[in-house]
């Protein structure tokens, strides 16, 4: 039972780490808010490859546009959202945290990255369930992003994998307890709370891309 309750610990420590960085930071929504107002960089007209910088100014352009008021909603395909995040966003996660990915499949936001777990603070307080994951470990989320209203946005974690341990559920509604501190919510058990930029008012998958929507315009 011990060894079960370490084990749901290091997942919660690897998945705080991920959800640190790409879920929830105020340095994240300051940096997605204030690109509104650098001057736009000249788009590529060019077929950018998946992961590419160009892809990565490519979203950014969308998300701009969408703050500046110039779309009511924006649509990134993955390999966008993979680029933005990649290039992007580089720099916001932890020391500790790397290749951080994300992709669409079956209509459904994934999250992935790597742990360096001896660079994890008060990782030694989990004992020698740390060695079952070796040196570093795969953490990968699969979940529905929806909205809450302007500035805020809810992910419901549908599946959580360790290295090549799927989670079962009950394991998986716990970890995220252990997350929120163990308070209660009322959200489901499974839901966590993100920040967005401030002018994002829902977002979500459609087919296999993600969306993002900005206030409605009052029709003339």
């Amino acid at each position: 039972m011990r060894s079960c309750l370490a084990i749901i610990g290091l997942g919660t420590v690897i998945l705080a780490a991920l959800v640190a960085g790409w879920f929830a930071r105020d340095e994240i929504s300051g940096f997605v808010s204030g690109i509104v107002d650098r001057e736009k960089e000249p788009s590529s007209v060019e077929v950018a490859a998946p992961g590419s910088p160009e892809l990565a100014r490519r979203a950014e352009g969308k998300i701009v546009a969408l703050g500046q008021g110039e779309l009511s909603e924006t649509e990134l395909s993955a390999d966008e959202l993979d680029s933005w995040v990649r290039h992007g966003l580089a720099g916001y996660f932890p020391s500790y945290v790397s290749d951080v990915t994300v992709g669409v499949e079956d209509e459904r936001l994934v999250l992935a990255g790597k742990v360096r777990l001896k660079e994890v603070p008060g990782i030694e307080r989990l004992g020698p369930a740390v060695a079952l994951f070796g040196d570093t470990a795969a953490v990968r989320l699969k979940g529905r992003p929806d909205g809450l209203g302007p500035g805020r946005g809810i992910f419901y974690v549908e599946g959580v994998q360790i290295g090549l341990l799927p989670l079962p559920e009950p394991m998986r509604d716990e970890l995220l307890t252990q997350l929120r501190g163990g308070r209660e919510s009322e959200l489901p058990v499974n839901a966590i709370v993100f920040e967005v930029p401030r002018f994002v008012t829902d977002v979500g998958v459609r087919g296999d891309r993600v969306f993002f929507r900005g206030p409605t315009r009052p029709s003339r």
